[in-house]
């Protein structure tokens, strides 16, 4: 993959801390995009230091609209539009993140047409996965 600067999330994504679970777009090409996140001490999706299934589902969803997004800002120079999450299929957590760790999530596009986008997203830490699943999710139509 080529250089890609990386881009903040407050360009990209509506969402706003302290519900934002993406930090940064790292790297986007050929339908592949990977997001970074560093998992906050604080936070309602945060129990006893470890961030929650439901954590790591949702930075899994803003991963995949963070490459929307970027798609909307900077390829097609429209807003970037209200995303809604449809399915979240074969999800598999190995281990919850802990509070300080830095999740790199890759976005593959498996389909996407009129508005709803097929993912396979993986999380890492150091490399190693740690969730996996396919998102389902459409934009909301203007």
């Amino acid at each position: 993959m080529t250089a890609f600067e990386p881009i903040s999330a407050d360009k990209i994504l509506l969402q706003q801390p302290p519900f934002r679970y993406v930090d940064e777009l790292i790297l986007y090409k050929d339908g592949v995009a990977r997001t970074r996140f560093t998992v906050p001490t604080e936070n309602i999706l945060v129990e006893d230091g470890r961030f929650t299934s439901a954590g790591v589902m949702e930075h899994m969803a803003q991963s995949s609209a963070a490459r929307v997004g970027f798609e909307a800002k900077y390829i097609h120079n429209i807003p970037v539009q209200i995303g809604f999450i449809g399915q979240i299929k074969n999800f598999e957590m190995m281990r919850f993140p802990r509070s300080g760790e830095t999740l790199e999530t890759e976005v593959k596009t498996e389909y996407e047409m009129m508005g709803i986008t097929l993912a396979s997203i993986t999380v890492y830490i150091n490399n190693e996965p740690v969730a996996r699943g396919q998102l389902k999710t459409a934009i909301k139509q203007e």
